[in-house]
């Protein structure tokens, strides 16, 4: 008796048709709807973050000393590059 039932119930998933469709442009209503919460979060943050910030005093800065430079030994300079050969005259024209 219970086989019988489970063969039922998958012959009638199998055969009882295509799912409900959402309704035609549902799509961009979730995404709208997921945009505004997502601005409305981020100015709940942004609200709370600067309340924290004018509760507490900013630290100060710490001001970076600059490195000291290594000395470094002196190169000798390269050769200079060869010069370029001369082009080539073109043959006038006959």
């Amino acid at each position: 008796m219970d086989n019988s039932r489970r063969a039922r119930e998958r012959a009638e998933a199998v055969l009882s048709g295509p799912p409900d469709r959402p309704v035609k442009g549902s799509a961009v209503g979730i995404i709208a709807a997921e945009t505004q919460a997502r601005g409305e979060k981020t100015a709940r943050l942004k609200q709370l973050r600067l309340e924290r910030d004018a509760a507490e005093p900013p630290a100060p800065a710490k001001v970076k000393k600059p490195a000291a430079k290594a000395k470094t030994a002196t190169k000798a300079k390269a050769a200079p590059k060869a010069a370029k050969p001369a082009a080539r005259a073109k043959k006038p024209a006959a």
